[in-house]
């Protein structure tokens, strides 16, 4: 038996409804990672090496290191909504 996502959300809330105050939780075969933090981004960025070639974004270490906390921030914004989207932007 298929149902569309309409009717599977017909059936969470009527679910939610029925439980009341109690948590309900919904089972999936993949595990619940958290969003990386902004401080993940951080270390992630500091631990880069330098002075190697730069991937298939040909991007050099050293520009992104180079761009301190303000790219930081701007990184960790992008990697969040792609974390929610479950996709890569087109540009």
């Amino acid at each position: 038996m298929t149902r569309n996502k309409r009717g599977d959300l017909k059936w969470i809330r009527l679910k939610l409804s029925m439980c009341g105050t109690e948590e309900f939780k919904i089972h999936t075969a993949e595990p619940w990672i958290p969003e990386p933090s902004e401080i993940e981004v951080e270390m992630s960025v500091k631990k880069s090496k330098i002075f190697k070639s730069p991937e298939t974004d040909n991007i050099p270490a050293e520009l992104i290191i180079a761009g301190g906390t303000a790219l930081i921030k701007e990184l960790h914004k992008l990697i969040s909504v792609i974390w929610r989207k479950e996709e890569l932007p087109k540009e």
